[in-house]
């Protein structure tokens, strides 16, 4: 039988790829794209949205939008999440073009102020409308801050959860625990370069072929199982190195142990050797519940950098760690994710 006899002409190997959006909403999440930028994304599609004309004008990105112009006349929210979500709600036929046919969506968004606390959750809200998985990664304010920006902040993240497939809460108190002698800017960009790592390592391992492969189809299975995500992400020459790295992660304080559900990609160069990667597996999944439904990936590329990197979406996670000061009560406002 010649190849395509017997087939569908219109089901052939080409299929559509995979569309991937990460929008930085607000000033905190448009500095994470400015900064992906820089380091490079592929086969990802970032959008800065922000209510802030001037900020906006400085962030690296081609896709640039300006929510609420004739509400606001670009001079952002004011640190009012409510101007931010009428912003956002004003652009209701935008959004619903912008994520037609998305099949991953990520959301950066800092909590707290006015465009990321409104807007971000009314922007997940029309991507899950779109049928797209959403990702959310969502910075906390320091406990120096105002009671009403951390509560503004708090009710954003109950928001933004229950238009999220998962979020991910990083809580900028925790740079102070790393980075606190460094200066301000620096201290900040550390955050940045996480949430950046984190998006390219999972972006990179749905999108480039590997030895072993994940696609999105795994991505969908382990979302559907629930409960509180993290992302892990570590680089280490050791095998045991760079899962005790990526887990003790101080800026990603959440206890794995019981997960129901594992991503795992691992990537590194020539001597990346089958034994190394099944280390690795083994000890993150020995943090798993037993019956934890675990999907890996493999890439190696041809060279003599002896790096392993880790990505990891783990879900079915129990609980967050208690966080310090006024959000003592995280754990009650954000619930555990069903999703």
């Amino acid at each position: 039988m010649g190849i395509g006899s017997g087939w569908d002409d219109q089901s052939g190997i080409d299929a559509p790829d995979l569309k991937i959006l990460v929008v930085g909403c607000g000033g905190g999440g448009c500095n994470s794209i400015t900064r992906l930028n820089k380091i490079g994304l592929e086969s990802a599609m970032t959008i800065a949205i922000n209510t802030d004309q001037r900020s906006l004008k400085e962030t690296l990105c081609e896709n640039r939008v300006l929510i609420g112009a004739n509400y606001t006349h670009g001079l952002g929210a004011g640190g009012l999440p409510e101007v931010g979500e009428q912003c956002a709600r004003n652009c209701a036929n935008l959004f619903c073009e912008m994520f037609n046919d998305v099949d991953l969506t990520f959301i950066i968004t800092g909590m707290g102020g006015g465009t990321g606390t409104g807007a971000a959750p009314v922007i997940a809200e029309y991507a899950r409308k779109a049928g797209s998985i959403v990702i959310s990664i969502a910075t906390m304010p320091f406990n120096i801050e105002s009671g009403t920006r951390r509560r503004n902040a708090m009710i954003g993240l109950k928001r933004l959860n229950e238009f999220s497939n998962t979020v991910l809460v990083l809580d900028n108190n925790r740079l102070m625990q790393m980075v606190d002698n460094l200066p301000m800017n620096q201290a900040l960009g550390v955050m940045d370069a996480l949430v950046s790592e984190l998006i390219k390592g999972l972006v990179d391992a749905l999108t480039k072929p590997s030895l072993i492969n994940l696609d999105f189809a795994d991505l969908r299975t382990i979302i559907k199982h629930g409960g509180i995500s993290t992302l892990l992400y570590a680089e280490n020459a050791d095998p045991e190195g760079v899962v005790r790295d990526a887990v003790q992660n101080p800026l990603l304080d959440v206890d794995i142990t019981g997960g129901t559900g594992a991503l795992i990609h691992i990537s590194g160069g020539s001597s990346l050797t089958l034994r190394r990667v099944h280390r690795i597996v083994e000890g993150l999944t020995e943090q798993l519940d037993v019956d934890a439904n675990v999907k890996f990936g493999v890439r190696t590329v041809d060279d003599d950098n002896e790096t392993i990197r880790l990505i990891a979406l783990v879900t079915g996670i129990s609980e967050l760690p208690p966080t310090p000061g006024p959000v003592d009560d995280i754990n009650v406002m954000i619930g555990k994710y069903r999703r």
